[in-house]
């Protein structure tokens, strides 16, 4: 036995003290649930305090809010003074149309003032409020898609399918716009103008790669044998090509060229060769050493209708619609890469020119990835993505 505990005495402590933590662990529990037991009878048996105020009848007039608040019920609601509305009603705001900014909607003047009103904001004079002849004021408009019930009954559009971005007729107009431009939304040869959703995202100037006026010999009396020397790009390789305005032509990348005249600046004295393309009436300007361009800026239009990009050039075509929807044929007259500015003729369908339209600028407003320069090819005709558009056609 001795030797029994002599062997294991530290096992037999360890026992002892986890026997002793239990008992203890145990009472600890026992004491705990008495105390929470004592803390519930201590509240059940607790008396109720009587309360200690009066009550009050808020139905008397001097707890009415017209009586409270009436120093802000002086206000009318349709025009707010610049610190005051009725109670929970919502303070009308606008919006400036030169820093577009919130602003109170009583800086503009009223319907029919002669003086104008002044933004808080940028301090620009404000005209007077027009009438909207489109307001909703007093006209149903159930489905609340901005567009009275009236009109929408008026071509049969049922209610619950009238969202205001639906194309009813597939001519690629929402109702809203339909509406806003007065067109009929059940006629597809019915829209606002194609047009209306085209703008100038960029214009560019495209030079002949490679191409270069080298010299010009004019020692000659006739000008018809002075010579100019191009350095030319025949079959990937740089070559030179002698020609003369008596008729002789060259060839670079592929593109036949004819020289037409040759004249002297006035101020450098320089030498200038007007070329063009075999087939086409141009003058191309070529000076000594310097990139030659494209006479025709090229100009890259966004339609913001579908978030598409096309390319075209001064002189060129381009057709919007398509026979279901009418066709729209535009000529591009003249385009200022300085400017960006572009200048649209309509193509009659015998061919003359009507109504010329200038085209804007991408807005800031209108979001666009296809308006990102880096994503469209800088190639002729349409860009590739617009094939897949029927109302974007290659002309």
């Amino acid at each position: 036995m001795k030797n029994f505990l002599l062997a294991h005495y530290e096992k037999i402590i360890l026992a002892a003290l986890l026997i002793i933590f239990t008992a203890l662990l145990y009472y600890q529990l026992l004491f705990i649930q008495k105390a929470q037991n004592q803390e519930v009878d201590t509240k059940v048996t607790q008396k109720q305090i009587a309360s200690d105020y009066e009550s009050i009848d808020f139905t008397k007039p001097a707890y009415r809010t017209e009586n409270i608040f009436s120093e802000w019920n002086k206000v009318e609601t349709d025009e707010p003074s610049p610190t005051k509305t009725q109670l929970m009603s919502p303070y009308p705001l606008a919006e400036c149309v030169f820093c577009h900014s919130l602003i109170p909607a009583n800086a503009y003047p009223a319907v029919g003032e002669t003086k104008n009103g002044k933004c808080p904001a940028c301090g620009h004079a404000l005209a007077p409020r027009v009438k909207n002849e489109d307001d909703l004021l007093g006209k149903a408009d159930l489905n609340n898609n901005g567009i009275p019930d009236d009109w929408e009954k008026e071509y049969s559009i049922a209610l619950e399918n009238s969202g205001a971005d639906s194309d009813q007729d597939s001519d690629g107009f929402s109702l809203m716009q339909e509406y806003k431009a007065k067109t009929d939304p059940t006629d597809p040869l019915s829209h606002p103008k194609y047009l209306t959703q085209v703008y100038v995202s960029a214009v560019s100037r495209t030079r002949f790669t490679g191409l270069e006026l080298v010299s010009v010999d004019m020692t000659k009396a006739d000008k018809k044998d002075w010579q100019a020397t191009f350095s030319v790009v025949r079959n990937g390789n740089k070559r030179s090509a002698f020609v003369q305005i008596s008729g002789s032509t060259f060839t670079h990348n592929n593109v036949s060229f004819s020289a037409v005249d040759i004249e002297v600046d006035d101020k450098t004295q320089e030498p200038i060769v007007y070329i063009q393309r075999v087939g086409k009436i141009e003058r191309i300007p070529c000076r000594p050493k310097q990139t030659v361009y494209d006479p025709s800026p090229r100009v890259r239009f966004l339609n913001a209708l579908y978030d598409r990009t096309f390319t075209s050039s001064v002189g060129a075509d381009f057709t919007l619609g398509t026979d279901k929807t009418g066709k729209e044929v535009y000529r591009v007259s003249s385009a200022d890469p300085s400017t960006k500015e572009v200048i649209v003729e309509t193509v009659n369908t015998d061919g003359t020119l009507g109504e010329s339209f200038k085209l804007l600028p991408v807005p800031k407003d209108v979001s666009s990835s296809a308006s990102d320069a880096g994503k469209t090819p800088a190639s002729s005709g349409t860009n590739s993505k617009d094939n897949s558009s029927p109302f974007l056609q290659r002309q």
